[in-house]
């Protein structure tokens, strides 16, 4: 057999800028929602309904244990969709208006009797997002390995991709507690806030879906096994697996940090709630610049090792927060910008080394079914996510936390334990899964080879 020179590897065809861009943009509304829920909703559960924070804390993580079932399920039914736009966008369609909608009725404050009726109050409408945030976003992730099988192509789909969800939690991060002022705070600020913000992911998510037209797609397959069995099968995706366990213990930690940086921000640092619109910003900020540089950098050294790095940078950075105090103000923000070079690269890794398992898999099966992996991947990302807050209320109720503007020592220091050493230890967790994913851009090529090699034999019967 005569081997292909390298020279004469199959041109890639990249794809075009608006198309990159349009693909971005849906993201804006997934991040406004990520973002504002990760940062304000334990708050709004806290200190605007009165909530007990413990009891806030286990509101918020119930309902993504319905994310354990509906992720995979959507991912699933959306690899067998056959329609003429495709087998993602329909979703992207049919989601769009009942996401935005459900998101500003949950930030309605109830008026229940009992702790317990306003906590289960706000968890029923969470739970009734975050199953519109699925439909539309499991699609929506699968589209990046349907849009390029190229290595470094889907780099740059994924930092336009990050780019814009950071834009996206820029929005909610910096803009929640201003709009909430200007709402007349309490209650009718988080009503006029959600109502904001509502409207912007139901406009992102159509501008999302209409961008999107002209990007390739694959037709439905055919015969797929149950879906039970395709779990098992994408768990036995070893690259996949330690990806995506590492990926749960980074979503953990993020988890935290945002359910825990007003809490940071106001009774360590003895500032306002006010002062997100500018520490969060920062952050955010930080992360959307760096997002190119880390592309660049991942294409130069690799995407494990640059990724290695970025975590490495969020460790030693929460390390450092956890000594800072109100007189090194200079140093808290200086903090916070180098936390956010960090951050970036989580933004933007995980989400271009996800599409390349896939390859894997249909190296091993022959088939293409980017929705399950994505569904599996986004439930264990939502589960990581809600356990963050949990986290976070048990801290603050173990420490003696009540509303209030000044709070005694053991619930500053149980404060900095949660949102400083509980991040950074998962962090560090999440080497050893990492430890053991080896897909290079050598290896990647190898598998593509094979897949291709595969598609040209013929098949016995």
């Amino acid at each position: 057999m005569v081997s292909v020179p390298n020279t004469q590897k199959i041109r890639i065809e990249q794809i075009p800028f608006t198309a990159k861009v349009g693909y971005g943009i849906g993201d804006i509304g997934c991040n406004i929602f990520i973002v504002s829920s990760g940062l304000f909703l334990l708050y709004f559960l806290t200190n605007i309904i009165g909530v007990e924070p413990a009891l806030a804390g286990l509101a918020l993580l119930f309902p993504k244990l319905w994310d354990v079932v509906s992720d995979p399920i959507m991912g699933a039914i959306s690899d067998a969709t056959s329609s003429r736009m495709g087998r993602r966008r329909p979703y992207l369609l049919l989601s769009a208006i009942p996401f935005g909608l459900s998101f500003f009725v949950m930030f309605l404050a109830p008026h229940h009797h009992t702790d317990m009726a306003n906590a289960v109050h706000v968890a029923l409408l969470f739970a009734l997002v975050c199953t519109f945030f699925t439909v539309f976003n499991v699609p929506y992730s699968s589209m990046v390995a349907e849009m390029s099988d190229d290595y470094n192509e889907r780099i740059s789909i994924t930092s336009y991709r990050m780019g814009f969800a950071s834009a996206g939690g820029l929005l909610a991060g910096g803009l929640a507690m201003p709009l909430v002022t200007l709402g007349g705070g309490n209650e009718d600020g988080f009503r006029f806030m959600s109502l904001i913000f509502g409207a912007a992911i139901i406009l992102c998510c159509l501008l999302c879906f209409r961008a999107t037209k002209s990007v390739k797609t694959r037709e439905a397959q055919k015969h797929l096994p149950s879906i039970g069995k395709q779990i098992k099968i994408a768990l036995r995706n070893v690259p996949f697996l330690c990806l995506m366990v590492s990926y749960f213990f980074q979503a953990m930690a993020v988890g935290v940090l945002m359910a825990g940086l007003i809490y940071y921000v106001k009774h360590i640092m003895k500032m306002p709630e006010t002062a997100m619109g500018i520490i969060f910003p920062i952050f955010l900020g930080t992360a959307i610049v760096f997002i190119p540089l880390w592309a660049k950098v991942g294409g130069i050294f690799g995407k494990i090792k640059a990724y290695t790095v970025g975590i490495g940078i969020l460790i030693v950075m929460l390390i450092s927060l956890f000594f800072t105090t109100p007189s090194y103000m200079e140093l808290f923000y200086v903090q916070i910008f180098v936390l956010g070079i960090g951050f970036s690269s989580f933004q933007l890794f995980p989400f271009s080394m996800l599409p390349d398992t896939i390859e894997f898999d249909e190296m091993q099966s022959g088939m293409r079914r980017e929705g399950i992996f994505s569904g599996s991947w986004s439930s264990g990302q939502k589960i990581a996510y809600s356990v963050g807050p949990s986290i976070v209320g048990f801290a603050l109720s173990f420490s003696g936390f009540a509303p209030g503007e000044t709070q005694d020592a053991s619930v500053e220091l149980g404060i900095r334990i949660v949102f400083c050493a509980v991040p950074a230890l998962l962090f560090a967790l999440s080497y050893v899964p990492f430890a053991r994913y080896d897909l290079t851009s050598d290896k990647f090529e190898e598998i593509k080879q094979r897949i291709r090699e595969k598609a040209s034999s013929p098949s016995v019967d």
